[in-house]
């Protein structure tokens, strides 16, 4: 098939892809007539992760893909069922208290069991819990499936907010796009500005349960540490004691310098335990405030001092760690430090907003005590070791031997141990501290407003694509079936795929309504008959002339297939040549399928005839022909049956004397059985002139046909051509 053809083909079906184009159309439009017009409102969102805030604590890189997972993870949380629901009864609380609702149910909604069954006290009483503690309606308790059902009646279900909310990252920028429609302009702004609070308020108390994981898995790295701090300091101690590092000598020397000197770290340990005992003393009376309902506040430059003591603490400890030798500077500067960290800390204002004089609530003043519980802890245990060194150096003076190397080594792994116990426990201090601070950075850049105008409903855009795809389709559809149709269907098929000549081609003519005679007879002036049927008439009158062209009297007409048209076609060809002032014998020689014979009411006498030559007389023929209504036709039927004209046709059977009927008849048409099943036609080809071969367009070619075929052209001259019969008018030209 080339394109010319598919062209034709798609021509030949203009009307159906324009009717269902139109048609398309004309839907399209009755299905957007009553769609509701939609009010648009967008919010927009800075979140901060591609940008490096340079005050934040944490110093964090601009890795792109990690921005991209933030991003789609803040977006899926945006979007997930529970800050759906927490949105959902922001939405309800709404038109249950306001006087102006969102929503506002129609006649139909006001009388369906959902809104019967609800119960408005109860709703607005469960969906504030909800919200207090961040959690979804459950479809198991039956008050709260009740205030689901009328959620879902007012759409503020899930599915129904979800499926008019548009969550979008602005493309290679910092920026989230919360875009929600609507029949109410107020209803839209309502929701993405509320979406962003209630996420943000979900967001934070989600980084605040993990901050507190966090604290606790600090506070075990750090006992960790301090029982390794332990064990070194003792193994110190008991390697000093069993090798008698000090000596008589050496006691008014270093070592003497070495008590002194740990005696003023006691000193200064003790200091620190009565500035902090001082200090626990003073929670504990806040916390009682708190519990009799006093309020409590804080200033708001301590926490940046904390911060920043903090920070300073942690630079010099690593100093001290990366130089791994004893400094008594760097160690007295930490200790000074240190005191000032513990007076900055105790007036320091556990608080979330860090604004001035702001609230301390009861559980921040209550971390603070757990806090400063453990920093006692630690320096009453400080205290101790310290005093057992004194005793044990006071008391084995004179019993260590002069192992400095080792000695050295054990007091370097004593004092890295210390450090990293010292750095932990200040990363401990800093998470409990920056737990109560917000650690997003999340921004409403752009509130959402109120539309002034509905967005346009593209009635016209979807009508046009609607009309262009089924345009398309039905095209596309029409040259799929005519690709994968394997049929003959019209003459440029035939001529393509099947190697005979093609004599003439016959259109469908309508014969259960007219009769092959009327169709035959009919005028131009005939109202009856349709212009189709003249069709019918031309095309035969075509064949027609070719047999008269041939020169030939004797026609066999057979097939390939049963069911091709051969009986409708001898009679129509049979009418013809009568017409034409011809005389015509139809002889039945179809024995497998004598429908000839039926049609035309003709005697079955085919298989009895039987006459020897010398006695041969036109007379006894002429007794076996039925004469037909229509003038110059004569038939001669067969009984019928399952054999072939060799076995049931008598000695001197009437096919002998064809020749001798030609000087009565100027035609003689014989209907033969089909090639593909049957042998008749072989049998009956060595009596007729010439053979002509019947194919139905809507028959497809299979192996036996092309055995046929080749039968057909063993013929050769002898083989008249082919007539492609019952084309549809749409393919006749193609």
């Amino acid at each position: 098939m080339d394109i010319i053809y598919f062209i034709k083909a798609l021509l030949k079906k203009k009307w159906w892809i324009i009717g269902g184009t139109f048609l398309a159309i004309a839907a399209a439009f009755f299905f957007t007539m009553g769609r509701p017009r939609l009010y648009s409102s967008t919010a927009q969102i800075s979140t901060g992760f591609t940008i490096k805030d340079q005050i934040t604590l944490r110093d964090e890189g601009n890795n792109i893909f990690e921005a991209d997972v933030k991003f789609e993870n803040a977006m899926q949380t945006m979007t997930s069922p529970l800050v759906i629901s927490l949105l959902s009864y922001q939405l309800l609380l709404h038109d249950l208290t306001s006087p102006k609702p969102f929503v506002v149910l129609s006649e139909q909604e006001l009388k369906s069991k959902e809104y019967l069954a609800f119960n408005r006290d109860a709703a607005i009483r469960i969906c504030r819990q909800k919200m207090d503690s961040l959690q979804m309606l459950s479809s198991y308790d039956p008050e709260e499936r009740k205030v689901q059902e009328y959620m879902k009646l007012c759409k503020f279900d899930y599915e129904g907010i979800r499926k008019m909310l548009n969550v979008n990252r602005v493309t290679r920028t910092d920026y989230i796009d919360i875009a929600y429609r609507s029949e109410n302009p107020e209803q839209s702004a309502f929701v993405v500005n509320t979406l962003y609070n209630e996420f943000i308020r979900y967001y934070r108390s989600l980084r605040s349960e993990r901050t507190v994981e966090n604290v606790e898995t600090f506070a075990e790295l750090v006992n960790q540490k301090k029982t390794e701090l332990d064990a070194k300091v003792e193994a110190l101690r008991m390697y000093k004691t069993s090798e008698g590092v000090l000596n008589i000598e050496a006691a008014s020397g270093s070592e003497l310098g070495l008590i002194s000197q740990l005696e003023k770290a006691l000193l200064d340990e003790r200091a620190s335990l009565n500035i902090m005992t001082s200090t626990l003393a003073t929670l504990n009376t806040q916390i009682a405030n708190a519990s009799s309902g006093k309020v409590t506040y804080g200033s708001a430059n301590a926490n940046a001092s904390v911060v920043s003591l903090r920070k300073e603490i942690n630079r010099l400890n690593d100093e001290k760690l990366r130089s791994g030798t004893q400094d008594d500077d760097l160690d007295e500067k930490i200790k000074q430090l240190r005191k000032q960290l513990q007076q900055a800390e105790s007036a320091l204002p556990t608080t979330s907003t860090g604004v001035p004089s702001s609230v301390i609530t009861k559980e921040e003043l209550i971390q603070r005590k757990e806090t400063m519980e453990a920093d006692i802890n630690a320096s009453q245990k400080n205290i101790a070791v310290l005093e057992q060194k004194i005793r044990s150096l006071k008391g084995s003076l004179g019993s260590y031997a002069n192992k400095e190397a080792t000695v050295g080594t054990l007091q370097q792994e004593v004092q890295l141990a210390q450090d990293e116990y010292n750095r932990l426990k200040e990363k401990m201090n800093s998470a409990i501290d920056n737990r109560t601070v917000p650690t997003d950075n999340f921004r409403q850049t752009l509130k959402g407003q109120p539309a002034f105008k509905p967005e346009s409903s593209k009635r016209a855009i979807i009508m046009g694509m609607t009309g262009m795809a089924v345009f398309f389709l039905t095209s596309l559809g029409i040259i799929f079936k005519e690709l994968f149709d394997t049929s003959i269907k019209s003459p440029s098929n035939f001529l393509k795929s099947v190697d005979l000549k093609l004599i003439a081609t016959v259109n469908h003519a309508d014969l259960h309504k007219y009769s092959i005679l009327e169709v035959l007879q009919a005028n131009e002036n005939s109202k009856d008959i349709r212009k189709r049927q003249n069709s019918f008439r031309e095309l035969l009158r075509k064949l027609r002339f070719e047999m008269e062209k041939s020169g030939k009297s004797i026609f066999l007409f057979t097939s390939t297939e049963s069911q091709q048209g051969k009986t409708t076609l001898v009679q129509a060809v049979a009418y013809s040549l009568s017409l034409s002032n011809k005389k015509v014998l139809v002889i039945d020689t179809n024995f497998c399928n004598n429908d000839l014979t039926v049609a035309l009411s003709a005697k079955p006498t085919l298989e009895t005839f039987s006459m020897p030559r010398d006695e041969y007389s036109y007379d006894k023929v002429e007794e076996l022909i039925t004469t037909y209504a229509i003038e110059n036709i004569g038939v001669i039927g067969c009984k019928g049956g399952d054999y072939t004209p060799t076995e049931i046709l008598p000695p001197n059977h009437l096919l002998n004397y064809l020749h001798e009927l030609k000087e009565h008849y100027d035609f003689i048409l014989m209907e033969g059985a089909p090639l593909n099943d049957y042998t008749d036609s072989k049998e009956l080809e060595k009596y007729a002139e010439s053979v002509v071969a019947i194919f139905n367009s809507n028959a497809t070619l299979k192996q036996n046909d092309k055995d046929s075929i080749d039968f057909l052209h063993s013929l050769n001259d002898k083989f008249l051509g082919a007539v492609l019969n019952n084309i549809s008018d749409d393919y006749l030209e193609l």
